[in-house]
């Protein structure tokens, strides 16, 4: 079955496309907060896991807080062993968090089938996750709930740990096992500290690894109890039972690592999860190579023993020998206080950013031995510089005493990812997963992508830089816009100019009436714009329009003279039609028989002098003049 890089939760309705972009799918599983689904990101056409918080949670802020603690948490990590999470985000109250989708199984899932792990397959999966607390603790970050529910394993044996939802800074001083009055981790993997409340330093993920590996090579967990308060008593009280007492064929240097895995004091532990790997490391090597030197010890002494026992031994008198031990012992004292003491001294030389081979030869001028000690990552001590040294320098030392240097690897280098064709709040995350800064300010540009979609990164998807190098991001605007023309849209109706200015490629603004003095203009008809007619603009632009508050022109009489039926039998029908401030208005509209002689009066607004009256009769035009013309 397919799982997903996420602790898991119970069921809530949950919309089918979150962000506009993410397709909710088939539900994977649930645990305490939240559902986790198997998605589908249309954007960038690839499988996810979408975390979505339960509903009865999403109105608590501690359990808001927490859940996107864990998109925080993770996006300082980027590990091939750390389920990476991609996105982050809220969506009519649905908080959620999209994942990197992870096909395999769970370690909890697969110690229910298996029972056990042969002790090589168990070195194997705890080396991935040491790689993976490693990374997580130089970057600051503690899980605090380390445990087979949150080791996916793939069907090629690929390790990635998941659910960082407990995870906290490494110096956080909330980093106990309370929050709100809840323990938190699980109680059968939790380290003593924490089951007395203390801070949960890294050492508390190498001893919840170390129960882990417990139970991958003996089938059971150390400490079992009635209740979580008892079992956590025993993680304080109690020593397990060595795992080779219930699985004989466990090699003793390997039940060695999950003894001092899971000391007590933290101090005793192994004080980093590379200390750990390594010595999984070794014992790995130890199948395909000769027998271990416990193996070979004991192997000797048996074989020393076997040989001897026929034999028949001189037996001296037991004063005898306990003179020539004593002897011994004083002879060796001597030799020794010769070797120790008896020894010129020196003052250590600064050594602190030489390289490493001219410290090494400084050391040698002055008859000192060296010996290497850690190497880490350093931003800005150049790869094979020392950057630090035991004894400190002015010291005074024997010259058999070795200095011990430990010396850089360098700024720690990292890939860009690939982040053209995503969204800005996408590709930050993305940038500071890889833990690289997003440049500031983001530079923005027209193009034919979508507003707000990286279309340009520098340095290029791929290039290996430092640890905290900006990225300069080029977000699109859109397209750019093309100049277009303001038309002229005084005298229409509001309607009309509106249709006429989206013709245009422009918008509508602001609409304000206007008072009109002389009341020359009906109401709502256009008597100002913004920006003059005929004027280049940006496509897209605002016009604003002031139009007539009315009530405009005051109606008037006038009278047509002169319209003169013809004499021939027939009837006529007589049509006036008036244009004036208001527009074109019928005024008169009649049958008369012939030779009749007609004078009507008509209504006109505006001006006389503005309004022309139309005659027809049947349908042709016999005049077309002002009011009072015949």
């Amino acid at each position: 079955m397919d799982r997903v890089g996420a602790g898991l939760t119970g069921g809530m309705s949950t919309p089918n496309l979150l962000g506009n972009r993410y397709e909710v799918r088939e539900k994977l599983g649930s645990g305490g907060m939240a559902v986790v689904y198997q998605g589908h990101d249309r954007l960038l056409e690839r499988p996810v896991a979408i975390k979505i918080l339960q509903e009865n949670y999403a109105a608590d802020e501690a359990t808001v807080r927490r859940f996107h603690q864990e998109a925080q948490a993770v996006a300082r990590l980027s590990h091939p062993n750390i389920v990476a999470i991609y996105d982050v985000g809220e969506e009519q109250g649905c908080h959620y968090l999209v994942m990197e989708y992870v096909s395999g199984r769970n370690l909890k899932e697969l110690l229910k089938e298996k029972g056990t792990f042969p002790p090589d397959e168990a070195i194997q999966i705890t080396r991935q996750i040491c790689d993976a607390l490693q990374h997580a603790h130089e970057n600051g970050v503690v899980h605090r709930d380390i445990k087979p529910h949150n080791v996916l394993v793939t069907s090629g044996g690929r390790v990635k740990v998941t659910d960082f939802g407990l995870a906290r800074a490494a110096a956080s001083a909330e980093a106990t096992i309370t929050y709100p009055g809840t323990m938190l981790g699980s109680v059968h993997y939790l380290s003593p500290e924490q089951a007395r409340g203390q801070l949960a330093g890294k050492e508390a993920d190498i001893y919840a690894l170390g129960v882990v590996l417990y139970e991958m090579l003996t089938g059971g967990l150390p400490f079992q109890g009635d209740s979580p308060v008892s079992v956590a008593i025993k993680h304080v009280q109690e020593n397990p039972v060595p795992p080779r007492q219930i699985r004989p064929e466990i090699p003793a240097a390997l039940e060695k690592v999950v003894l001092k895995a899971m000391q007590k004091d933290p101090g005793q532990r192994y004080q980093t999860a590379a200390a750990m790997g390594a010595d999984l490391v070794r014992v790995l090597n130890a199948f395909a190579g000769p027998e271990s030197d416990d193996t070979q010890v004991l192997t000797g002494l048996v074989a020393e023993e076997e040989e001897e026992m026929p034999r028949r031994r001189l037996r001296l008198p037991v004063w005898v020998v306990a003179l020539v031990l004593i002897g011994v012992a004083l002879y060796g004292l001597y030799l020794g206080w010769q070797a120790y003491w008896v020894v010129a001294e020196v003052q250590v030389p600064p050594l602190v950013q030489l390289p490493l081979s001219e410290a090494e030869k400084v050391l040698g001028q002055m008859g000192l031995k060296w010996q290497m000690g850690s190497q880490r990552y350093d931003a800005s001590v150049p790869e094979g510089y020392v950057i630090g040294q035991d004894p400190p320098p002015n010291s005074q030392v024997k010259l058999t005493r070795p200095i011990v240097l430990d010396v850089s690897l360098g700024p720690r280098m990292t890939t860009v990812p690939p982040v053209e064709g995503e969204t800005e709040r996408a590709a930050r995350l993305k940038i500071e997963q890889a833990n690289l800064q997003v440049a500031s300010p983001v530079r923005k540009e027209y193009s034919q992508a979508q507003p707000g979609i990286v279309v340009r990164q520098e340095p290029q998807a791929g290039s290996q830089v430092k640890e905290g190098t900006n990225v300069v991001l080029v977000v699109s605007q859109g397209q750019e816009p093309k100049p277009v023309i303001v038309p002229a849209v005084v005298g229409m109706k509001l309607e009309e100019a509106e249709k006429a200015l989206t013709a245009a490629g422009l918008s509508l603004g602001v609409v304000r009436e206007e008072d009109q003095d002389n009341y020359q203009v009906l109401r709502g008809y256009v008597v100002a714009q913004s920006v003059a007619a005929n004027t280049a603009v940006d496509e897209g632009t605002s016009v604003d329009l002031g139009i007539s508050r009315g009530p405009g022109p005051q109606a008037q009489t006038g009278s047509v003279f002169g319209i003169i039926m013809p004499d021939d039998g027939q009837q006529h029908q007589v049509r006036i039609v008036v244009r004036d401030a208001i527009g074109e208005h019928t005024e008169y509209d009649q049958t008369h028989g012939p030779g009749e002689s007609i004078n009507p009066t008509i209504t006109y607004y505006g001006e006389a002098s503005q309004a022309v009256v139309e005659v027809y009769m049947d349908g042709k035009l016999l005049h077309s003049g002002p009011i009072g013309t015949p």
